[in-house]
């Protein structure tokens, strides 16, 4: 386009078929916006012998202003020699528009046709990027134009960051970039010069807008099924698949358990970036588990998002540390309760601690930490008849769990000796000492 407008029309070249005035003319800038001034320099010149008088220089348009209108008594113009003229032109119409140059001269009259272009299309701004519906977006922004432009800026007309871009001078094209939430079309105000006319002109791009990934939210644990009171790990992975980063993510979580923490925060998550939080949950009841996280976090400008994920895990009807193998022996008016304490969970299990109580007193024994899938045996004494025995423990996530069962004492009873035995023994040690005094006077006499 601009090479037709430079050769086919700016550079139009009229040669006087009746004489040797030579006319051309030469516009910038090339295209104009409406009422945009163009610089219109005009050449006469003398090619023939002959001077050549000049009386006046006329300019006629209906639709095109021209400024000045028109120039008198020109003068006398030498063989050679060259007259420049420059006059203003706009026009508030689109399109190519013609304006008549009649020059009076002492050999006749000559008229030029000189087309000024005027379009509104320019500048033109378009996306160069893909654009997510929820996200704040890194919109890429193509601003192009036929026609060198001075000192443009765009001004987004809505929520964006930077609300102002200066590219400056742009001959051809140039890529700019606002971060921009979700919007149904992408208003800026453009202003600019063009040639020596200043423009603030108002461009809308529409947005078709593509699907969010959002965040992607998985829950890990490190066992399906559980005992009550068991202890197990649960981590919390967090990806974020948006285009944008995004701040103060927080992870709240419940469910009918107990957790080590049930909340955690990250202060940001870069695009394609993913984070892996780290709790231990412990089951309370037998059943079915639920385990629901709810992730909150803001985008670029404040926006707040949700997403929730849950968990179902299966618990079964027993708890993790159990009273294995129980005996009792009777020691002299007391019971001697003993025992295994098994931990059948996958973490250890602390604080573990066997009572014997009843109304009248109470026997504790300490064991401590007790391994996963490990056992640790106790003993204790109790003079209760009926004695409750009980087993407390602290798990991991800490909370404390109890079971308890009854226990009948059993003592070794006393009995009375008969005094049978011990008249005959009295008897046999009288006689015998009758029998050795007896043998020993017989002796005597002989």
């Amino acid at each position: 386009m601009r090479l037709t407008i430079i050769f086919g029309v700016l550079f139009a070249t009229l040669i006087a078929e009746a004489s040797a005035l030579t006319i051309s003319y030469q516009i910038t800038p090339e295209i104009v916006l409406p009422n945009g001034y163009a610089d219109c320099v005009i050449t006469i010149k003398n090619s023939g012998a002959n001077p050549i008088e000049i009386s006046s220089i006329s300019f006629y348009s209906k639709r095109i202003q021209v400024e000045p209108s028109s120039f008198q008594n020109v003068g006398n113009l030498s063989p050679g020699g060259v007259f420049t003229v420059k006059v203003s032109m706009k026009s508030p119409d689109v399109g190519r528009q013609n304006a008549y140059m009649v020059v009076s001269t002492s050999e006749g009259s000559f008229t030029q046709t000189i087309e000024l272009v005027v379009d509104d299309r320019f500048p033109e701004i378009s996306l160069s990027s893909p654009l997510y519906s929820g996200e704040v977006n890194y919109a890429k922004l193509l601003i192009s134009s036929p026609v060198p432009l001075r000192n443009v800026r765009v001004d987004a007309l809505f929520n964006a960051s930077p609300k102002t871009f200066f590219l400056g001078n742009l001959d051809g094209a140039a890529e700019f970039q606002f971060r921009v939430g979700e919007e149904e079309h992408l208003k800026f105000m453009v202003s600019f010069y063009n040639g020596r006319s200043y423009h603030e002109i108002e461009k809308e791009v529409k947005v078709n807008y593509l699907p969010s990934k959002g965040i992607s939210v998985n829950l890990l644990t490190s066992k399906d099924v559980l005992y009550i009171g068991e202890a197990m790990n649960l981590s919390v992975e967090i990806a974020n698949l948006r285009s944008d980063e995004i701040y103060s993510l927080a992870v709240q979580l419940s469910g009918n358990g107990k957790f080590s923490q049930s909340t955690a925060k990250v202060e940001k998550l870069l695009a394609g970036d993913k984070k892996i939080l780290n709790f231990i949950f412990s089951p309370r009841e037998s059943g079915v588990a639920e385990i629901v996280a709810r992730i909150t976090y803001k985008d670029f400008f404040g926006e707040v998002h949700e997403k929730l994920e849950k968990l179902s895990l299966s618990v079964l009807d027993s708890h993790a540390l159990q009273i294995v193998n129980l005996q009792k022996t009777p020691v002299f008016g007391k019971t001697k309760i003993s025992g295994e304490v098994i931990n059948y969970g996958h973490r250890s299990a602390i604080n573990a601690k066997v009572s014997a109580f009843c109304d009248e007193e109470r026997a504790d024994y300490y064991i401590g930490e007790i391994d996963a899938n490990d056992y640790e045996t106790f003993d204790l004494e109790t003079s209760c008849a009926e004695a409750t025995v009980m087993l407390t423990w602290w798990n991991e996530a800490g909370d404390s769990f109890s079971i308890s069962e009854m226990v009948k004492a059993e003592k070794v009873e006393r009995k009375e000796s008969s005094p049978l035995p011990m008249y005959v023994a009295a008897i046999a040690s009288i006689l015998i000492v009758s029998f050795v005094i007896y043998v020993v006077r017989r002796a005597r006499r002989k």
